[in-house]
């Protein structure tokens, strides 16, 4: 299908199509993995790995993440009591997981997720017949957008995954009148769910712009009104009918771990007014969008060296800003309360940008527009997107979000600052269209006799058209307003550095060099405007027609290149692996047997430099070795959707400000196993006078110091420290005897059916959790004779995080409780045989054991319908696309004629003019 915008006596190729797509292909493929390899390049050495926030390599080294094990449901055990979370579906992360192991995956996830994105941009492109330039270099804007690059670098490279997806669903939509178009509308609703099993709730904004695509390509296609609203309805009912048929999986769990039975997650309008500020703390501020111009000058990560740290508002808690409203009266907010928390950029490339920006005005044009009427109303529609998603994606900073957030389960999505991905997809398909017009109006004709650089512009200069003029002469004014805000912004140092002061960077050596910094940044969006602004001048001028349109191509590739690269260098960050998982004899004591005990930090910090702890505890042992040598932690790294019995545990355990309920934090880690616990080594006597004043069961099992790691010449982080067990260290790991087993027996139970009873009843001093346990089921009740005998004793037998076997010697009829947090989904078997699961002391499991020897076990086992319907999706889709594949096309000779029929007729791909 030929596009309008070609030249009408362009040359034909001698190069077969097949041919050229392939070597196309080649190129972008190399030109990709040269940039990645480059960008990764440290990540790559044997001893190093790329840094990971939301998946580091601890984390997926532990045994509950391990697969395939984890497709048939998901049991984190490792913190809180242990919790169920969304399966892992069937996705290309998890083949990615399955096929390298954690160390090769840490290594390489990024760059391959991002090589994917990059492919899937270029293979959309391509489908919607776009100029191979424009397919190329659209490939690489996707894969080095600094959004989806910085997202990649923090971890979750599952989202520009989806992203990718995306993309394919948008090509396999290319051809709305085709033969074949229905089943490619079945393609793109697998692409839409592979998406949404990727990225979740992202996943799923996602896929309402692509709904409201395939809405708008029916309305603006050709023939009655009706009938196209109607095709398209369903176009959009297939697109979500075979999403929901690939992501039944995800969307199941998805469902029972992210909704139901959560808190903050009910619909009616008082909870979710209730949850308005927790779920648009990361908002971005208005005056930070200005990061998709000028990359850094609001810093990079919070960690980035030499002043380059994240010193904007994103992440920051409401009660600082209205502590900071106030003029700073009265005391700061707690620690709680995050100040800042950035992870991510939002840079496009000044490239980018500006292409984008000529093709929607370019499409204002009407008949004198470069680009097709049915060209231009798409890049209305992908601006639309790209304006509503950026008014969206400034939250709570802005009056429009609130629109969305009462829609229906729109409350169950955290983040408005999501939508800032939305914003940047939109933006590189209009910088293709650009792109595409640029390249076949103003590269391909080749007008007479090549002239000189200044021959050119003098002699287009006198011809040139209005618009043409207009945005030489806009590109310009926007260099001169731009040096001019520099030069203002720079003027204004002293300003800046007494604003950071104000907003926790105190030491004036480090808001000095955060100015600084800041300060240059605007520079380098100068240099690579001008670089930009330039070339298109060029193109435009008609400079690179003909034979030095491959020139032009290099030209625009290194810009994007080198600007992106230089963005997102900050990015990557790599880190001696071998080094950071290392143990330490702390970590020696709590690994043994991990699974028969729990580990907290004091929950109260130390004075002065003994508060250290809790930062080395939280950034290095809870969030690292922790899940690398699979020790379970009380402590909870992240849970951003906790459920409501854990809710209401946590509150009825909860000291307030009563000096008594202190004792209450003493029944929490007695109820949950807790026997260890780290914090200042002067604790000891308060944790014994105060916490336990009757029984004394706190001890000092290890005192040690943290200091640098053997070979570390210089503290940079948390990172660089170990513990050294020192018997006079400032530190102490304390061994609390009281915690109850992991499982015990108990010959003497209560039956509570009441929850509200129950919870009042678990912290009364009156209550002996060591004597009795109370059942929410009605079990009956013990023996009379039996309530004073021992019960017996439970020995293990073996432990996995969804497969727990014991061995149960019990004296009488007796209750095994299992200090794991209870779950439907686990079940439980007696010598082999199923047996009741009981919910015990409120949120911990249970079973009622007949006297005797007995093997008992507990197995985490939800229903496989869901991947079992995903597996089948998958079996379809790769038998439509095998057909497509395979399939045998027109004879050379019917082609033709087919082709000059369509000569006859308006074109109706989403792309090309009518």
């Amino acid at each position: 299908m030929k596009s309008a915008l070609a030249p009408t006596g362009r040359t034909k190729s001698n190069v077969s199509p097949q041919r050229h797509r392939a070597w196309e292909l080649l190129t972008i493929f190399c030109c990709l993995v040269a940039v990645l390899g480059v960008l990764f390049l440290k990540g790559f050495l044997p001893d190093r790995t790329v840094f990971s926030n939301d998946g580091p390599l601890g984390a997926i080294s532990a045994a509950c993440s391990q697969l395939p094990g984890a497709f048939l449901g998901y049991w984190q055990d490792l913190n809180w009591l242990g919790g169920t979370g969304p399966n892992p579906g069937l996705t290309l992360t998890t083949a990615l997981g399955i096929s390298f192991g954690p160390v090769l995956f840490s290594k390489l996830y990024a760059p391959l997720g991002l090589l994917f994105l990059g492919l899937a941009a270029w293979f959309c492109f391509r489908q919607w017949k776009q100029h191979p330039i424009a397919c190329i270099l659209g490939a690489i804007a996707a894969t080095l957008n600094s959004d989806f690059f910085s997202t990649a670098c923090w971890g979750l490279v599952s989202q520009p995954i989806a992203f990718g997806f995306d993309f394919l669903a948008l090509a396999a939509l290319a051809d709305d009148s085709g033969r074949r178009r229905w089943l490619k509308v079945i393609l793109a609703g697998f692409a839409v769910g592979l998406s949404v099993m990727e990225a979740f709730d992202i996943g799923a904004i996602f896929s309402l712009v692509i709904a409201a695509f395939v809405v708008y390509q029916a309305c603006v296609g050709d023939g009655p009104a009706v009938k196209r609203l109607v095709q398209g309805v369903v176009r959009v009912g297939l697109v979500a009918v075979f999403a929901g048929f690939i992501a039944a999986a995800a969307l199941i769990t998805l469902v029972g771990t992210q909704i139901e039975g959560v808190a903050g997650m009910r619909q009616d309008t008082k909870t979710r007014e209730q949850h308005w500020m927790e779920a648009t703390l990361w908002s971005l501020p208005k005056r930070e969008a200005l990061d998709i111009l000028i990359p850094g000058i609001y810093g990079f990560r919070m960690d980035t060296p030499n002043g380059g740290a994240y010193w904007g508002a994103g992440g920051r808690s409401p009660a600082w800003d209205a502590y900071f409203a106030s003029g700073e009266k009265g005391p700061p907010p707690p620690s709680s309360q995050p100040l800042r928390f950035s992870g991510g950029g939002h840079y496009a490339g000044i490239l980018v940008d500006l292409i984008a920006l000529w093709a929607v005005l370019q499409s204002f044009r009407k008949e004198k527009s470069v680009f097709s009427p049915k060209q231009r109303k798409f890049i209305w529609f992908w601006g639309g997107v790209a304006v509503v998603s950026l008014l969206l994606a400034f939250g709570r900073f802005a009056p429009f979000y609130q629109f969305f957030y009462a829609l229906p389960y729109a409350s169950t999505i955290r983040n408005p600052a999501k939508f800032i991905h939305v914003f940047e997809w939109a933006l590189i398909i209009l910088f293709a269209y650009g792109l595409d017009a640029l390249a076949r109006r103003y590269l391909e004709p080749a007008e007479g006799t090549a002239r000189d650089l200044s021959s050119q512009l003098k002699a287009w200069w006198t011809r040139a058209a209005v618009f043409d003029r207009r945005w030489v002469i806009g590109s310009a004014m926007a260099l001169g307003i731009g040096a001019l805000g520099w030069l203002v912004y720079a003027a204004s140092r002293d300003h800046l550095v007494a604003y950071l002061q104000q907003v926790g960077f105190e030491d004036a050596s480090s808001a000095n060099a955060i100015a600084s910094f800041s300060i240059r940044q605007p520079l380098w969006f100068l240099l690579f405007l001008t670089l930009a602004a330039g070339l298109v001048t060029l193109a435009l001028s008609g400079y690179f027609s003909g034979r030095r349109a491959r020139t032009a191509s290099v030209l625009f590739g290194l810009l994007l290149v080198l600007d992106l690269g230089r963005a997102n260098v900050p990015w990557v960050v790599t880190y001696n692996w071998k080094e950071r998982y290392a143990s330490d004899p702390v970590l020696d004591i709590l690994r043994q047997k991990p699974y028969e005990h729990r580990v907290a930090v004091l929950p109260f910090a130390a004075p002065g430099q003994l508060g250290f702890i809790n930062q080395f505890y939280s950034l290095e042992w809870a969030q690292q070795q922790f899940q690398f040598y699979n020790i379970q932690s009380l402590d909870v790294v992240q849970m951003p959707r906790p459920p409501l019995d854990t809710v209401a545990y946590q509150a009825a355990l909860r000291p307030n400000t009563n000096a008594v309920t202190i004792q209450r934090l003493t029944r929490l880690w007695e109820l949950t196993n807790t026997r260890y616990l780290i914090g200042a080594a002067g604790y000891l006597h308060v944790l014994n006078q105060q916490l336990d004043p009757v029984q004394h069961r706190f001890k000092i099992a290890a005192a040690f110091n943290v200091g640098l790691k053997p070979g570390v010449e210089h503290y940079t982080g948390t990172q660089d420290l170990e513990a050294e067990i020192t018997p006079n260290g400032p530190y102490a790991l304390f061994e609390f005897t009281g915690a109850l087993p992991r499982a015990k027996l108990y010959s003497n139970w209560q039956v509570s059916t009441n929850d509200q009873a129950t919870l009042k009843e678990l912290p009364d001093p009156a209550f002996d959790p060591e004597k009795t346990v109370l059942v929410a089921e009605p079990v009956g009740a013990p023996k009379p004779s039996a309530t004073n005998q021992a019960p017996g004793t439970v020995d293990w037998v073996s432990y996995a995080p969804k497969d727990v076997v014991l061995n149960a010697k019990a004296a009488a009829k007796c209750i095994l409780l299992l200090n794991d947090r209870f779950d439907p989904n686990w079940h439980v078997t007696i010598d082999g045989k199923p047996a009741a699961l009981l919910r015990c002391n409120y949120i911990m499991q249970g079973v009622k054991v007949p006297p005797g020897d007995h093997r008992v076990e507990f197995r985490f086992a939800p229903s496989p319908i869901g991947l079992y319907v995903s597996l089948a999706a998958i079996g379809v889709g790769l038998c439509l696309v095998g057909f497509l594949v395979v399939s045998r096309p027109a004879a050379p000779e019917q082609e033709q004629e087919k082709r000059q029929e369509k000569r006859k007729m308006p074109s109706r791909n989403c792309c090309t003019s009518t």
